[in-house]
């Protein structure tokens, strides 16, 4: 792999730090307030003493040093943390988590680049044993390629996820179904993955959907009832 390659599959800000980075890039847009506040003081309160030009200079350096310092501890951990706690108060079970963002993958994706986010796919997925979305996104990507053993392997690894949420395994077994469809000579595991649903969600709409996808699929393979 090429080095101007490597560069192309480099992740974004905000996929490494999530939600942080929109506050980290707003911090550091907002210190030139302070900077410029402290290098004024500091200058002020030199001059007032009457020090030499050399040493007004450094003290307007020192003090803008000074209010940037207390400006970013403020910001990033007493204003963030009084928000933190907000949000704890008022949603307990959400405070702490975020959805991660794939705008670089999306966006290799859409330049034809498969291969680029397909790569960084699987990196996140090395980085995040328990997270199912970068599983199923690349599982998705890989059933688009056409391959389809990468693909099951992917939607089956994040279902055994001990924590996978009802929507991503509905999800991941819908895909399933539609893999095994396209794919020939697995057709009958599409009616095994509909059973799995209709016995993990009784009595819901989930399961009465997956009854009327086994009989309908059962009629396209030519199975008797």
């Amino acid at each position: 792999m090429s080095a101007s390659n490597r560069d192309e599959y480099r992740r974004t800000l905000f996929d490494r730090h999530g939600p942080e980075a929109a506050q980290l890039a707003q911090t550091v847009s907002s210190l030139a307030i302070p900077v410029v506040a402290g290098a004024l003081v500091g200058g002020a309160l030199a001059a007032r003493k009457g020090f030499p030009p050399a040493l007004i200079v450094v003290s307007m350096f020192g003090g803008s040093l000074v209010f940037a310092a207390w400006w970013w501890y403020f910001v990033t951990r007493l204003s963030h943390g009084a928000g933190r706690t907000f949000s704890e108060f008022l949603q307990p079970s959400a405070a702490g988590s975020y959805e991660r963002q794939y705008s670089h993958e999306d966006a290799l994706v859409m330049r034809g680049a498969v291969e680029g986010a397909l790569a960084s796919y699987e990196k996140i997925m090395h980085e995040t044993a328990k997270d199912p979305q970068p599983r199923i996104r690349a599982a998705d990507l890989y059933a688009k390629s056409g391959m389809r053993e990468r693909a099951e392997l992917l939607y089956r690894a994040a279902q055994r996820l001990p924590r996978i949420a009802s929507s991503d395994d509905i999800y991941a077994s819908n895909r399933l179904v539609d893999l095994y469809l396209a794919w020939p000579g697995h057709e009958t595991k599409g009616l095994r993955e509909l059973r799995r649903l209709i016995d993990t969600y009784p009595e819901t709409d989930v399961a009465e959907r997956a009854r009327a996808g086994l009989v309908n699929l059962k009629g396209q393979l030519g199975i008797a009832e």
